[in-house]
Parts: structure tokens; sequence; C-alpha cells
């Protein structure tokens, strides 16, 4: 059978607020059989204590218990004549029985003696019985009979028996029939409180369902938008920024190949505009024609590997080569390479590398070296082909507590401050200095935010005090003892 679990959330409250209301209405029950029995057993014991100040008087005017040895019947009077001291305020004294001059005058008993018969016993100093009928347990009460200060007898008091009298076993019927009443109400308001709670842990569930259909549906633009601050108001907020994500990345996508045909289409259209040129005899077939077509071949070649590499940065898997890396050694590495192409471009180039470690400790970078190779690779590259010759580059390595900062400047052209914020997104370029005839996509420096990214550091792009583009990379820093 299937439930949902709306219908086994509810279940489940509910069995446990009946088991619980169960549960407190049986304590209850016994509680109260338990008060009930202790309070009678005390309001027993207090007319057993008067009758036993009535058999020590008995005693002493008779001078011991052999009357009621020879003579049972005068235990029944006595028992009796107890019980009708009951209904009076000042009862008189039985025959035999001393008068007001051997004591104090006695209160009167407690109503309800007639019942206590039955469960009275008299014994002698010794614990031999003289009178009644009772049995009793181990454990039974007995109130001492004490004239002049001796004792000389016992009055035994047998346990109330519950289920033997009707007056009792009434007021139990009649509490525990409350008590049910009361425990039937508590677990009607507790089945209307576990819906409640249930569809109010529900409506969030809901609500994610039908956001998370819509997503599958391709409705990207689909929220839960829930204001809670439990666990699962987190969790639709959580959903609300993976949708949020999708949705970037969705529209990242089709900008993506919107710029992608866009720029194919550029060195397609002129190739196909020159060898309509060359078929219908508008240009010679010469060495400068081909030179043309090849150049274009050229530059339609390094727009499709610049995709494919920056396609394979963003999804490619890294973690695996990752190792610690000396950042300086990085720099200079890089510089090496780089030192022949700036002075053909007509450059100055300088490097400059300091670090703020103790002598005993080393400061490693943790990442890929061909990946960082890569971006330090397309920085000096960006440099080489867009400062004007004669220029300026300026490499420096900052290595700090926690962070190693590498920053590159150079001169004149410069960029706009408010291009500064999209030097970062694919096939952007300042169209005023930095364009095709560069032979720049727009594409180097997207590749490079993005592996700087996957290396858990940061890159960022500044107006040079040279007079060109900054470029700061920052990464994180482990120390390691020597």
């Amino acid at each position: 059978m299937h439930l949902s679990i709306g219908t086994r959330l509810f279940l489940t409250m509910l069995l446990v607020s009946l088991m619980l209301i169960g549960g407190i209405v049986l304590a209850a029950q016994w509680r109260l059989s338990q008060g009930l029995n202790s309070y009678l057993m005390q309001q027993d014991m207090q007319r057993a204590e008067l009758f036993a100040q009535d058999l020590g008087e008995f005693h002493a005017a008779n001078g011991g218990w052999d009357v009621l040895r020879n003579h049972p019947e005068r235990w029944g009077a006595l028992l009796r004549l107890a019980a009708l001291q009951q209904r009076q305020d000042h009862p008189p004294p039985p025959e035999n029985m001393p008068t007001a001059e051997f004591g104090q005058p006695r209160p009167p008993h407690p109503p309800a003696f007639t019942h206590l018969a039955r469960r009275l016993l008299l014994l002698d100093a010794q614990g031999k019985r003289v009178a009644g009928e009772a049995e009793l347990p181990p454990r039974a009460q007995r109130v001492p009979i004490i004239v002049n200060q001796q004792t000389v007898g016992w009055l035994g008091l047998a346990p109330p028996r519950l289920r033997g009298d009707a007056l009792r076993e009434r007021l139990l019927r009649e509490q525990t029939e409350g008590l049910l009443w009361i425990g039937l109400l508590a677990l009607l308001l507790a089945g209307a409180a576990s819906a409640l709670l249930a569809r109010y842990l529900l409506q969030p569930i809901r609500r994610l369902n039908l956001a998370a259909q819509g997503l599958a549906q391709g409705d990207l633009s689909r929220r839960v938008a829930l204001q809670r601050d439990d666990e699962l108001g987190q969790l639709a907020a959580q959903f609300d920024r993976m949708a949020q994500a999708l949705e970037h990345q969705e529209r990242g996508r089709r900008a993506w190949l919107a710029d992608v045909s866009h720029e194919l289409r550029t060195p397609l259209a002129i190739l196909k505009g020159e060898i309509e040129a060359l078929q219908d005899g508008v240009r010679p077939l010469d060495a400068r024609a081909l030179a043309s077509l090849r150049e274009e071949a050229e530059r339609l070649d390094r727009l499709i590997d610049d995709l494919y590499q920056l396609v394979r940065a963003e999804q490619e898997v890294i973690a695996h080569d990752m190792q610690p890396l000396d950042p300086i050694e990085l720099v200079h590495a890089a510089a090496e390479r780089f030192r022949a192409r700036f002075r053909q471009a007509g450059l100055e180039f300088s490097v400059d590398c300091s670090a703020h470690t103790p002598a005993q400790q080393r400061a490693r970078v943790l990442g890929d070296a061909q990946r960082l190779h890569q971006v330090l690779a397309n920085m000096l590259e960006n440099s080489a082909r867009y400062t004007q010759a004669p220029g300026r580059v300026y490499l420096h390595c900052q290595i700090g507590a926690q962070t190693a900062r590498i920053t590159l400047e150079d001169s004149a052209p410069g960029v706009p401050d408010t291009a500064m914020p999209r030097l970062f997104e694919r096939f952007y370029r300042v169209e005023s200095s930095r364009n095709r005839e560069h032979g720049g996509a727009g594409l180097g420096l997207a590749m490079c935010q993005t592996l700087v990214l996957a290396h858990g550091g940061q890159l960022e792009a500044f107006s040079s005090t040279l007079g060109g583009l900054g470029l700061r990379l920052t990464l994180p820093l482990q120390i390691e003892t020597i």
C-alpha cells in the first residue's frame, strides 16, 4: 500500500501521541489507585488509633483481655459501639468502660467505621490472637494499645481490599472514566496538531517538488522563494541558488554559441569573399591572394584552437595534477621563456621577486605546474602582443604570509576603466587598441581566469603605473617547515 510522506508523518505523530497519552492515563490511574489506597489507609489508621484508645480503657477497666476471650460477642459489641460513636458528638461510655475521669475526653471518631471491623484483629502483648476475624499479612499495620505507659496489646489493621468495596470501586471507576475522556480529548487535539504540523512541514516540500518539475521541463526561472529559518528553508535557498546558477549557465551557453557563431562567421565570410573574387576574376590568383587566404585560414585556426583550449580549461579536472610548487621558480621560468620575445618586440623587460617568510620555512603553491605556466604565458603574451614599442614590461612576485601575489604591468596603450571588469569575458576585446589586427580573439584572459579560479586564486585587472594594463594574480600558499 502506497502512503504519502504526509500520511506517514501524520500516522507516526498520531501513534506517538497515542502511546504517550495512553501511558499518561495508565500512570495517572495507577497513581490515583495508590494515592486512594494510601489516603484510605491513613483514615483507617486514625480510626484504629481511636479504637485502640477505647480498647486500652476496656483493658484497664476489666483487668485484661480474658473477658473478650471468654465472651467473643463482646468484641462485636465494642465494634458496634465504635460505629455508633461516629454519629454522635458526645457518645455515652459503654458498659464496663471507664468514664471520662480515667482520661481526657476523646475526639469523635472519623466517619465510616463499619467497614473497618472486618479488617481488625486484637492481639495481646505476646502477639496472640484475642478477638477479630481478619488475617494479617506480614506487613500489616499494628497500633499499640498502651495502659499506664505499658503495651498491653496490639490492634492489627489489614490493608483495604479495593475490589470488595463498592464505594471505592465506584470512585476509581468514575476517576478512570474521567481520565479516559481527558485522554480521548487529548488524542483528538494531538491528531489535529499532527495534521497541522504535517501540513506545515510538507508545504515547502510540495513547493520544492513543483519547482523541480518546472526546472526539469526547462523553466529555469522557477524559484521556491521560501522564507524560513529551519533546514527546509536552507534547502529551498540552496535550490534557488542552484536554479539561478543553472539559469546563468544557460544564458552563458546561449551567449557562448552566439559569440562563437559570430567569431567564426567573420573569417569565413572573408575567405568566402576572397574565393568568390578569385572565381569571378575580380582578383588575380597570385602570391598575394594566396597569402591573404593563408592569413585568414591561420586566423580561423587560431580561433578554433583558442576555443578548444578554453573549453578544455573549463571542463578538465586538474585535481590529480596538484602538487606543491615554488611560486618564485614559476615566475623565473616563465620570464626566461619570454625574454627573447620581448627583446624582438622592442620592449624592456624586468623581473623582481621577494619573499617575506623565515629562512626555515618554504612557501609553496598547491597547483598544476602546466596550467600555471599556461596562465603566466598568456599574461606575458598579452603584454608582448599589445604593448607599443619602445615600452616597458615589469613582472614582480611578492610572497606574503598566506598568499603569493604575481603582478604584471606594461606601458601604453592602456585600457579604459569602464572596460576593466569585462576583460575576462569571452570574446571581449578593447576595440580601440587590442583588436583582431593583433591576432586575438578575446579568449586568453578568459581562459586564465578559469584556470586561476580552479586553483582557488584570483585574477584581477587594474590600470598600470607604467601607463598600460596591470594584471594581478593571487594564489593561496602552503608554508612548509624545513
